[in-house]
């Protein structure tokens, strides 16, 4: 999943830097990544069982 996320931010990127008329579709990537990366945080904070100390 993080892989998807790095591909998508990197795809953002390289249409910013090689296709500037597709920023649009950057900018889409870009938020998507984005979401996702909070969504992952979220189930892997808050999805545990255990809470995030040491044992």
């Amino acid at each position: 999943m993080e892989f998807l996320n790095f591909l998508l931010l990197l795809t953002a990127g390289w249409l910013v830097w090689k296709r500037p008329e597709k920023e649009r579709l950057a900018f889409g990537l870009w938020v998507t990544g984005a979401l996702l990366m909070t969504f992952l945080f979220l189930l892997g904070t808050h999805g545990s069982l255990l809470p995030g100390v040491n044992l």
